[in-house]
């Protein structure tokens, strides 16, 4: 609805069928976009009387229809001049006329619109990514024009060409120089993954790859100073490297659009305010500091209230999203959110290293991506390969075939037995499934996802967030009978604010197309509810019964004492999340539920989803969460499905992560996979994908080996040659995607 009042409609028709990020609650949240105006004042001071450029981060593009968007807010700031947008990386890049933008104003209204914006940092872990993913599509063009030049010019001795022709010499010059161009700039690639691998003591994929590479190019050079043809294989290395890189790059692109749909930075408070108006960085926080928070501002610290009494939301903490009043004195912890309407003082009781907040969003150590089944294959692949070429070798050298046709034999078993056709067709069965992911609104961040989701055989839920709603739901119909005036005093009520009842209020009138606030000053008692007095000296208020009116409810809306509206909420479940717990259940996987909420809550959630009562605990803080899941991660593999910062600590523990969210800007830079929506049915769908992949792969190696038994016989009848291989190649990986397309062409998810 903001969208079309705005004017931007288009975007519904350019967005077409594409999955869009829900805006949720993420319009309403609190960022600090104070960095976005420095970086903006320091990029005008670095500008020399040119227009200003910086770059910056877009969370949540997901079509053509959000680049458009974004773009046409951007023109209709003041002093804007261009604006880049990268939807691959969620990458900005701008340019203004400097003193006249209003880089608050940009942020928060693309905030509104349900697209934050972080800093664009070139060395965090995403920029690693977008770097080493440039670095690998510039080998792979370079590669592929070697590829085309290597095979132009060993063609004419394919079709026949005589070697005394005039120019013979000069095309096996140009052959031998782009062959090696071709090893130096795409081989070394694969030989630096290999050398890494060994040294970390694991084997690894791009092993057997650079065996192959080598072997071919170091026999190439055998027949070069011999003068044996059956030796020459250049055109095979730059045609096989480019091939590899290819199915390389195709795996990490598909990865890194995922990971970069992810701010690169969330935002998190940088610094508080001193009560004399001065600022304080979070990390220099000491005991004793005394700093003010303000509205949807969160406690970097634990710490002491001062001053007022206030009300805060301890969602982060425990996962419960009813407001708790705080008193004057009492202790407020890390991570609790200011949701009054006027600053909290505080009193810092430990200093910022401490605090539960700082490990709970700290950056986790790299997971190792080793996988022991795939490596115990590739030692007894390649051992295989060695022995097969030894012995075909072998038996031409002593069968008279002498040392050329014997050295020939065991350079072309090496060679065709390259896992090309794996190289390729394992990267394209990623992209498609990640592909059919993404249109349902699921989002794959880690590459070795796969293995470690088929080992899965538990799955874990946080409760409040993840299998139920983010708000309570109000019920049906209970602002229906409200007039035009009645909602918009019930929006001016709850325009801004962070209590879970004004922002179910807040979704339901705009989903309604009747959120439309009067801008009237709103007044607070803590712990009670909202109020203001209009123009026309009409009292308006929201609050607990027996303050806002006489009555009954969880909420009352009144006008001058008078009852408008007893509104009652109920905690919501995601839609058919009974059904789909049912469907997991149904495929072997045993459910739990891990909550901070009341135990009396979770273990009614339990009778209402169908589970286990002895399953689903309640009133666990972070480390119990960890802890349960470390005593039991010799029993088989762990799904942790949670959505915020108080379920980081257990993240770390599960050998898969999920959530749910992507606005809270802590979970979703640990999780292995994110999911959009308000159903729980792309976690099935994770599990579906996973078993589709495999069996794609298995179909794929079946027929690798197939091949590679009918090209090593071959080879050992001493029929192989550099042309046929030639032709195998390409053929045998042709075949491989023809494969893998098929079988996952009709994968569906219900």
């Amino acid at each position: 609805m903001r969208i079309k009042r705005a004017g931007l409609g288009n975007f519904y028709r350019l967005k077409g069928k594409a999955v869009a990020n829900p805006v949720k609650s993420i319009v309403f949240q609190k960022r600090d976009a104070t960095w976005f105006a420095e970086a903006v004042a320091a990029a005008e001071q670095e500008s020399s009387g040119e227009a200003p450029r910086l770059d910056f981060d877009v969370q949540g593009i997901s079509c053509a229809g959000c680049v458009w968007l974004i773009d046409r807010i951007f023109e209709r700031q003041a002093g804007a001049l261009r604006l880049d947008i990268n939807s691959q990386l969620g990458k900005a890049t701008m340019r203004w006329t400097p003193g006249a933008f209003d880089a608050k104003a940009f942020a928060s209204e693309l905030q509104k619109l349900g697209y934050p914006i972080g800093p664009w940092v070139e060395g965090d872990e995403a920029g690693r990514h977008r770097t080493a993913l440039r670095g690998l599509a510039f080998r792979l063009g370079i590669c592929g024009a070697l590829a085309m030049n290597t095979m132009a010019f060993t063609l004419p001795r394919y079709l026949g060409m005589a070697s005394d022709f005039a120019f013979a010499n000069i095309f096996q010059v140009v052959v031998v120089l782009s062959a090696t161009s071709s090893l130096l700039v795409g081989g070394t690639y694969f030989f630096g993954h290999a050398i890494r691998a060994l040294r970390a003591g694991s084997l690894h994929m791009d092993l057997p790859i650079s065996l192959g590479i080598i072997a071919a190019y170091a026999g190439s050079a055998v027949g070069l100073a011999t003068g044996v043809e059956g030796l020459l294989y250049f055109d095979f290395v730059s045609v096989f490297i480019f091939l590899m890189l290819l199915g390389r790059w195709v795996q990490q692109a598909a990865i890194a659009k995922n990971r970069n749909r992810l701010l690169s930075s969330s935002g998190a408070m940088r610094s508080v305010t001193r009560p004399g108006g001065e600022g304080l960085a979070v990390v220099d926080i000491v005991v004793d500091d005394e700093f003010l928070l303000g509205t949807g501002e969160m406690a970097p610290v634990a710490c002491e209230l001062l001053g007022e009494d206030a009300e805060v939301s301890l969602e982060w903490i425990n996962g419960e999203p009813e407001a708790r009043a705080m008193k004057v004195g009492r202790r407020v912890p890390a991570g609790a959110v200011n949701i009054t309407r006027a600053p909290m003082r505080v009193r810092a009781l430990e200093k910022h290293d401490d605090s539960l907040l700082a490990k709970l969003v700290a950056q986790e150590a790299p997971r190792t991506a080793r996988n022991p089944r795939v490596e115990k294959l590739l030692r007894l692949y390649l051992g295989m390969v060695l022995v097969l070429a030894t012995v075909g070798g072998l038996a031409w050298y002593l069968g008279g075939g002498g040392a050329g046709k014997a050295l020939q034999v065991f350079i072309s078993v090496l060679v065709v037995s390259c896992p090309c056709a794996l190289g390729l067709a394992l990267p394209l069965a990623d992209e498609l499934v990640i592909a059919k992911l993404r249109r349902i609104g699921l989002f794959v961040r880690s590459g070795d996802l796969w293995g470690r989701l088929r080992g899965v055989r538990r799955i874990v839920f946080d409760k409040t967030g993840t299998l139920t709603l983010e708000v309570p739901e109000l019920r049906s119909g209970a602002l229906d009978h409200l007039g035009d005036d009645e909602r918009a005093a019930l929006s001016t009520l709850v325009a801004d604010s962070l209590h879970p009842v004004g922002k179910s209020l807040r979704e339901n009138l705009a989903a309604s197309g009747h959120f439309a606030p009067t801008g009237d000053a709103i007044g607070e008692v803590v712990g009670s509810g909202v109020e203001f007095t209009d123009a026309s000296g009409r009292h308006w208020q929201l609050g607990k019964p027996g303050w806002a009116a006489k009555s009954g409810g969880d909420c009352v809306f009144s006008r001058d004492g008078e009852v408008l509206a007893e509104l009652a909420f109920q905690e919501g479940f995601r839609p058919k999340a009974r059904e789909e717990l049912a469907a997991l259940r149904a495929g072997g996987a045993e459910i739990f539920v891990l909550s901070g909420d009341r135990p009396e809550k979770v273990q009614r959630l339990a009778r209402e989803l169908d589970l286990p009562e002895e399953n689903c605990l309640g009133g666990l803080d972070p480390e119990e969460k960890a802890a349960w899941l470390r005593d039991r991660a010799a029993q088989g593999g762990t799904l942790f499905v949670g959505d915020g910062a108080n379920d980081s600590l257990a993240f770390e523990e599960a050998a898969v992560r999920a959530t749910p969210a992507i606005d809270l800007g802590v979970l979703e830079r640990k999780s292995d996979f994110y999911f959009l929506g308000r159903g729980l049915g792309a976690i099935r769908a994770a599990f579906i994908a996973t078993a589709k992949r495999a069996a794609a792969v298995r179909a794929v190696a079946t027929f690798a080996v197939c091949y590679n038994l009918f090209a090593i016989c071959l080879c050992f009848a001493g029929l192989m040659n550099p042309l046929l291989a030639a032709v195998l190649m390409p053929l045998s990986s042709l075949a491989t995607l023809v494969i893998i397309g098929t079988r996952l062409k009709t994968i569906g998810f219900s």
